[in-house]
């Protein structure tokens, strides 16, 4: 027998308990198409993976995940994610509203100086099985679903809590003009933007900046801006109704037809059957 003690502190209280918004779960060949880089202004997304393999990008490092392994974004960080069909990769994957944990700022997960891949190693089991009863909820199926689920939702946060408690911690940054760089282009992905510009705002040659820019991030400027430009266009095509011309002009395409081939090129369809594809998951 187990007894639990009555003095303890909760970690959520009624006044602050985090909302789960989106949670879906996503196999081969939906995790083959790439979702490319974005982020969450107000949200923080959490993912699983249980099946397979996958690339990832957060905060500009390149991460080889695996079965087992939870990446932890936090709220306005930048990620990318991507799967070759043949690695099979099935994910659980969660958008959390009013994410406040302990000593952390509200929106994340982790401190800075934290890896935010895990590995869940024997809390696996436990994970998929919560997530499994949180997507039965989803669903609308048991008792008062959508309060199960956040309920649910805390005791998956207690058990991110236990797997941060013996992470590993990041080596000090060593490249800060290229960390500036990238910063840079985060905030203006939209701006025309050329890498000669970068190279004399940075004071470093066209040649240095894009081989060392690739090196550290896996794209090269130009490339990177293309990818965080077409990032937030399936997360406009998937979160809003707007006119596929409107998002073009958002994302920084003065022409639409542009916008389509720069889309189609990395996501291997259209905008718009991109919208209809992705809103069927």
């Amino acid at each position: 027998m187990a007894f639990i003690s009555s003095n303890y502190k909760p970690v959520f209280t009624s006044e602050a308990m985090p909302r789960l918004v989106t949670l879906y779960r996503a196999e081969t060949p939906y995790t083959s198409m790439p979702r490319t880089m974005h982020r969450h202004g107000d949200v923080a997304e959490f993912i699983l993976i249980t099946e397979g393999s996958g690339i990832h990008i957060i905060d500009g490092q390149r991460y080889y995940t695996q079965k087992g392994d939870l990446l932890l974004i936090g709220q306005d960080v930048v990620h990318d994610e991507s799967s070759p069909a043949n690695r099979n990769l099935s994910i659980y994957s969660g958008a959390i509203r009013g994410l406040q944990l302990p000593n952390l700022p509200a929106g994340k997960f982790l401190p800075p100086d934290v890896l935010p891949v895990l590995k869940t190693e024997g809390l696996f089991p436990d994970f998929c099985h919560l997530l499994e009863f949180m997507y039965r909820g989803a669903q609308g199926k048991g008792c008062h679903p959508e309060e199960s689920i956040n309920h649910l939702l805390c005791a998956l946060l207690l058990l991110v809590m236990e797997v941060t408690s013996r992470s590993v911690v990041l080596p000090p940054e060593e490249h800060h003009l290229l960390a500036g760089v990238r910063s840079r282009l985060d905030a203006a992905y939209d701006e025309t933007i050329t890498l000669a510009g970068l190279a004399q705002e940075f004071h470093v040659s066209t040649f240095h900046l894009a081989h060392a820019f690739k090196a550290a991030y896996g794209y090269a400027p130009l490339q990177y801006i293309t990818r965080r430009r077409i990032g937030e266009a399936q997360t406009l095509l998937i979160d809003t109704a707007l006119p596929i011309t409107e998002i073009a002009i958002r994302t920084g395409y003065n022409s639409s037809s542009y916008f389509n081939k720069a889309f189609h090129k990395i996501t291997g369809m259209s905008p718009r059957d991109y919208r209809k594809t992705y809103r069927k998951i």
